[in-house]
Parts: structure tokens; sequence; C-alpha cells
């Protein structure tokens, strides 16, 4: 009789702690934060979590595919390398949607939620400087995979800056993936002129002589994009190649992508660029060829000897159907290892760029490395092929790639403390070394401002009183390395507080007036 009382207040006390979970102060904050950035109306979700109707008619689908680990889409492994936008449920928010859910998923006081966040659903760039569009195109893919590219002008009359690049599809459902170069030669102009209708017919992968690789989008890809004072030039007078992958069995249906463009807001950024250093190309593969034979599974490594010393900002994975994991990483000259990405369970849906939360020093002669798991059975559920067929290197959907993607830049020193976000899992932030001295200190409200920053920055200057009040405040420019700048104050003799806040300036520091 006791044992049953004390299962019956287990149950009354299971209850009582489901029912205290609701909508309104518990679940929307965690859905709001990790979920809606794609569902919501017009998202890429198919269905909305924006409201607690939203997310009740929804309830038994998001519980699925978190309890499976299908949501939310973070392919990358955190216990590996922290990258920024981590987006990973812990296990108490788990629980705590599952309590919901269980517990009947009330609302509660609907006044109590968090404001609603607001999506654009034109881009996900904080602004767009330069937006084109490529030809509304019909597919013309039977059988066989089909590659066009178009040229379109990017109209600068003076070289530009970009820090991030958006690539749109009108119809992701009939693009493979997309890759942007940037032709300052012409070149694939002359291309376009000798082949009828708009653009060329391409390969697949080869870039037009001169031409720099600029993007790529794949599916579930969003922006790719550098932090601040990086960025990656746009020669005057060059052209956007866009080329396009349409699979076979698209034929008669269109696409027409959009493409933005942010441009830098530092007049002097650092140049940036996002090559596929790692790949499945002879000397770099280190096996004789990419190729898994039917029923079988095969790991394949590259190494990438570098030549000059860099500053790694972030990694763009790459493979098709076969694969099933990859991860990357660099071996120092001075015996340690450094791990840069691991996606251990691939889903060719999901294809992201990560960027690195701090950057990342790669010495000369370090060995960029990576390794790739296929699994070419039936086992395998993404399998194209029934029953499995020899799978080799190419470009259609049915082969396969290795590749990874890194964008970086030449090393300055200094570049291993620049810190893009802080540390997903960590409660202190972490900003980029800097100096900010007031001299001389006391003073009589004239004295100077120096400032050694790692790159240019624009910043709120305030000065505050003892109390707090704000006493001075201006929008100052500050320039990348040494810089000094003099301050005129008409104030009370006293103790005081010169702050400035910036995108990588975050300084304090005080000062007296006698």
């Amino acid at each position: 009789m006791k044992k049953l009382i004390f299962l019956f207040a287990i149950l009354i006390s299971s209850i009582g702690a489901f029912a205290q979970v609701t909508w309104s102060e518990n679940v929307a904050p965690i859905l709001f934060d990790h979920c809606t950035t794609c569902h919501h109306e017009g998202g890429i979700g198919p269905s909305s979590f924006m409201t607690y109707d939203d997310a009740y008619n929804s309830s038994a689908g998001i519980l699925g595919a978190i309890t499976s680990g299908q949501m939310p889409p973070w392919p990358a492994d955190p216990n590996y390398r922290h990258l920024v936008g981590e987006n990973v449920l812990t296990q108490a928010e788990k629980q705590t949607i599952e309590d919901w859910i269980v517990g009947g998923a009330p609302s509660g006081d609907l006044a109590l939620a968090p404001a609603a966040p607001v999506y654009n659903n034109n881009t996900q760039l904080p602004s767009v400087d330069q937006s084109y569009q490529t030809p509304d195109y019909t597919s013309p893919a039977t059988n066989s995979d089909y590659y066009r590219t178009f040229v379109i002008s990017g109209g600068l009359t003076q070289d530009r800056w970009i820090d991030g690049i958006e690539i749109i599809p009108g119809n992701a459902d009939i693009v493979h993936h997309v890759v942007i170069s940037y032709d300052p030669t012409g070149a694939g102009a002359t291309l376009d002129a000798n082949d009828p209708g708009d653009g060329f017919q391409s390969s697949g992968g080869s870039l037009v002589n001169g031409a720099k690789f600029l993007a790529a989008w794949a599916p579930g890809g969003g922006p790719l994009w550098v932090p601040f004072g990086f960025a990656q030039r746009l020669e005057a007078g060059g052209d956007l190649l866009v080329e396009f992958h349409y699979p076979a069995g698209t034929l008669g249906q269109t696409d027409q992508t959009t493409i933005n463009l942010h441009y830098s807001d530092d007049p002097t950024p650092r140049e940036v660029w996002y090559n596929p250093i790692l790949n499945h190309a002879p000397g770099i593969l280190d096996q004789n060829f990419l190729f898994i034979p039917a029923n079988q599974t095969a790991t394949f490594t590259e190494t990438y000897s570098v030549p000059a010393e860099i500053t790694l900002i972030g990694a763009f994975p790459h493979m098709h159907l076969i694969g099933r994991s990859i991860s990357s990483w660099a071996e120092l000259p001075s015996g340690a290892t450094e791990p840069l990405i691991s996606i251990p369970s691939w889903d060719f849906n999901w294809q992201l760029s990560y960027n690195y939360p701090q950057l990342i020093h790669i010495p000369q002669n370090s060995n960029l490395r990576a390794e790739a798991f296929y699994d070419n059975t039936s086992a395998n559920p993404y399998n194209p092929n029934s029953p499995p067929q020899l799978v080799m290197a190419g470009e259609e959907t049915g082969d396969e790639m290795m590749i990874v993607f890194f964008a970086y830049t030449y090393y300055l020193p200094g570049d291993e403390d620049i810190v893009v976000e802080p540390i997903v899992s960590t409660e202190e932030q972490h900003f980029a070394k800097q100096q900010f001295d007031v001299f001389p200190n006391p003073n009589n409200g004239t004295f100077n401002v120096q400032t050694f920053n790692q790159r240019f920055d624009k910043a709120l200057v305030t000065v505050t009183d003892i109390s707090g009040r704000v006493v001075y405040e201006s929008k100052w420019n500050i320039p990348g390395g040494m810089h000094t700048q003099t301050l005129e104050l008409d104030l009370p003799k006293g103790i005081y507080v010169l702050h400035a806040e910036g995108q990588t300036t975050h300084e304090s520091e005080r000062f007296i007036i006698e």
C-alpha cells in the first residue's frame, strides 16, 4: 500500500512539473532562438513555429525531430570545434520541449511570451548593396546532368570589396549547386558570345582561365561572409560567372536566381581568398583515385602543405550522396594538431559554410589534412543506386567528391587573438587584443587617446562621470594601427571613464581631471 501511495505521489508530482512548462515562458524562447529562422511564414521550413497555435499544431513533428536529432540542422560536431552560429539544443532544452508536449502543450499566459523575431525573407545579409539576377532559364537536363554558366557584368567602375555574398535560387528543387567566380579578363563574355542563348554550356567545376572562385551554394546553404575588416576584392570592369548544375530529370523546369552582395564598411580591408584547398585532385588525395566499388565502404585522406603563413577564417566541406562523414585538421610544424571541422553524419541536404569564432593561425609548412568515409552499400539510405554501382570522382550527383573549401588571408601577428563571436558554451566574452590609453593622466581636461587596433573600426566613444552620467559622446573612425586623437573637455575636476564600443573595439579607461 505504501508503494502505491509513493508511486501515486510521483505521478502527481510529474504531472505538476509538466503543467509548469508552458509555451509562453519556457518553449517560445527556445523555438525563437533555434528554430524560427527557418520555420516562419515564407521561410524554408515546411511550417511556422512563430505563434502558440503554430507550435501546438506542429508539436508531434517537433518532438520527433528533436528526439531523433534531425532538428535543428547543425551537421558540424561541436565537440570537435566550436563554430559561429552553432545551433545545437542542450539536453535541458530538449527536455523542456518534451515535458511541454507530454504535459499537453499548455499555452501559459500569452502576455508573458517574448516578442517574436522579425525575418526578412529577401535576404539574410544585414543589408544588400548590390543585387543581380540570372536569366529566367529552363533546364534542358533529361537523362544526364547539365551545366550552364551565365555571365553578369559587375558594372563596377572601381574596385569594390565584399564581405558578404548570398545566393538565392528561385527554384531550389532543380539546382544541385551554384558556383560563382569573378572574371576580370573578359574570357567568360567571349564564351557567352560564341554560344547561342543566355550564357554558355560548361563542364562543371573548372574556372575560366584568370577567374577566381568567389562563392558557392549547395542545399541548406546560407550567405558566405567574412568578419569585419576582411573582404574579397572585385576588380573594376569584371564579370560574375554563375555556373549552375541542373540534375538529370529536371527538363522543362525553370529557375531564376538572385545574388546579393554586401560591401565592406572598412575602407581598407584585408584581402580574403576562398578556395577548395583540399580536394580529390592528384597530389592532394593521398590515394591514387577517388573511387568506391559497389557494396563496399572506403576511407580516403588528403594532404596539402601550406607554402605561406596564413590565417583561416572559415571552412566549407563538400561531398555527394555516398559520403557519410568528413573531417579536417591541421598538422603544425611544432607537432601539434589543430582541429578545423568535423561532419560526423554527412547530409547532402544541409551543406553549410562555417566561420571560426576565433581566427586560426596556420604556420608555413603546416599540413592541412582531411579524412572522409564513404558507404556504397545498400545500408546507406542515400545511395542513389539500387543495387549499388561503382562510384567515382565526378561532377554529377551520382558521382562523388571530397572537398574542403577554406576562407583565408595572409597571417599578421595578432590574428589568432581576433574573436569574431564569443565561443559557444562560455559566458565570458573575449575580444581582440588592443592598446587603448589616455595620457597624460591625470590631466586638466585636455588629453590624448592612443589606440592600436588590428583594423579600422567605427566606435561610439563616451565619457561618463563618477555617477554614470554621460558628459561626452561622439562617433569615432578608429583606423588600424597606431593612432592618437586629442580631446579637449571643459569638465569639473573629478574621476571619469572613457569608453569605446565598436565592432571590434570594446575598451574602457579611467582618468582624472585635476
